[in-house]
């Protein structure tokens, strides 16, 4: 069987792939950097059938990497930047445990097959600075940035109506900036903590990308009334000249998520309005998108039991008012891993849900990464729960998940990890763009890297980087934008 590139998939919609005996024959060895290329099985939906692309890391090494450092791109999320052209905020992992990141870069392309760091602008670093909570107070400390998610209106944008959206050419990223304690090992501890939101305003011209102003803006100041935190897992979409984007933030004496709507006012983007969604359950990480008929459709990774341990629970909640007013239509406990999860939709317009398979592991572990007890006696089956990537499109009733597609197996592709832990394949977010051929694509942006890398700061695996697929589908593509 003929192995395909991504190119000749796209190039042949009526051909598809068996992923598990085509990846079983093709595993790599942990050192191996190569990367067998194709589609993964399609999903059956109530409308066709959903497949992915399946490449090797499009970027790894930031061009920007300071000597004797060892950083990764990672965590990356879609965006329209232009007509035919896309970009990405790419988030970098630096060389520390306990989820150490380093900043984001944004990266444009025009070609999936050409995405390259060469030219990737800086949108935010980690810096120095003193934590005003510390004991003693003012304790050196270190802001670590992390990814930058938000929204875009596209240079040359229209709105319904066929004029031109006024806000072409601009946007905003926001992340959050969270202070480490001096040796860099870790957050400080409750009741020290020091926390802020950055705030970049963006533009593009029609050949430059440019970061305008950076804002560092105490959660409670972002929006009168509301204390905001955690931005979205995928970027904010269109409504009218607004931007919709999926946020946390506290509600009643807790926190969930929920959505907030974003504004272009005196030159900036600001959030006007946040409806909470979710309840105060300690949901984060929140997405949202428009349905064919209209209505809103929100997800969020859900926050943890009683006894401390991750809610695997998939939730989908629809709004038929313009998002003044929330229902939820799906729930489905167990299928997913206790990881980020988002809610989007393929270029036709099918939504559908991504997030790693719920799974007892099949392999062994090395001795130091076996999963402990807590402090109730309780051993979790699955240690990580990231190694396998789905895709779950909800049924044309709006009511519940079809049949999940397999669209990533690191194990399969790539051996064991090199540690002796598991693969992380995780923080899936997808947005359909329009490329330089014209055509809309459904990219799907993933990190891959070794577990051991953001638990303990290992040296990173060969296949460690960003990937960015591309999801797909049937029917006829949907476009996002007018031009």
């Amino acid at each position: 069987m003929k192995t395909l590139t991504r190119r000749e998939f796209q190039q042949m919609a009526g051909v598809t792939l068996a992923l598990s005996p085509v990846l079983g024959g093709i595993a790599c060895r942990p050192e191996e950097a190569s990367l067998p290329s194709g589609s993964a099985p399609p999903g059956r939906t109530a409308t066709g059938t959903l497949s992915m692309t399946l490449g090797p890391a499009d970027v790894a090494i930031p061009p920007t990497q300071p000597e004797g450092d060892t950083w990764r791109y990672g965590i990356a999320l879609p965006f329209q930047v232009a007509s035919g052209k896309a970009a990405l905020f790419c988030a970098i992992k630096g060389k520390r445990g306990h989820d150490f990141e380093a900043g984001t870069d944004v990266i444009l392309f025009d070609d999936l097959s050409q995405i390259r760091a060469d030219e990737a602008i800086p949108i935010s670093r980690n810096h120095n600075e003193n934590n005003p909570n510390s004991s003693p107070p003012g304790t050196p400390s270190i802001m670590v940035k992390y990814p930058v998610s938000g929204g875009f209106v596209p240079f040359g944008a229209k709105l319904e109506n066929g004029s031109p959206h006024p806000q072409a050419g601009t946007g905003f990223g926001l992340c959050q900036a969270l202070a480490w304690t001096p040796d860099q090992e870790s957050v400080y501890p409750e009741g020290q903590q020091h926390n802020y939101a950055e705030l970049y305003q963006l533009s593009y011209d029609g050949s430059r990308f440019e970061l305008i102003e950076t804002e560092r803006i105490p959660y409670r100041e972002l929006l009168s009334g509301s204390v905001l935190s955690n931005p979205g897992m995928t970027n904010a979409i269109p409504d009218g000249e607004d931007l919709l984007f999926g946020m946390g933030g506290r509600i009643e004496d807790g926190s969930g998520a929920g959505l907030t709507r974003w504004r272009r006012q005196d030159g900036k983007w600001r959030p006007v309005s946040w409806v909470p969604i979710t309840g105060p359950d300690g949901s984060f990480e929140a997405s949202v998108i428009r349905d064919r008929d209209g209505s809103f459709l929100f997800s969020a990774r859900a926050g943890r039991d009683e006894e401390g341990w991750r809610n695997l629970e998939s939730r989908v909640w629809r709004s038929r008012d313009g998002g003044k007013s929330w229902t939820k239509i799906i729930h489905v406990r167990d299928a997913i891993g206790g990881s980020p999860i988002t809610l989007n939709q393929a270029a036709d317009g099918t939504p559908y849900i991504a997030a790693n398979l719920n799974e007892v592991l099949l392999h062994p572990l090395a001795e130091r990464f076996r999963p402990s007890k807590n402090e109730q006696g309780i051993v979790y089956a699955s240690p990580a729960g990231r190694e396998k990537l789905c895709l779950w499109p909800l049924n044309e009733a709006r009511d519940g998940l079809e049949t999940p597609t397999l669209v990533r197996d690191s194990v399969a592709e790539f051996g064991l990890a090199p540690s002796g832990d598991t693969w992380n394949v995780d923080h899936p977010s997808a947005m359909t763009v329009q490329l330089a051929d014209g055509q809309w694509h459904n990219l799907i942006g993933m990190r891959i890297c070794d577990h051991a890398e953001v638990k303990e700061g290992a040296d990173p695996a060969p296949q460690t980087g960003c990937y960015v697929e591309e999801v797909l589908s049937p029917g006829s593509p949907v476009p996002a934008w007018s031009f």
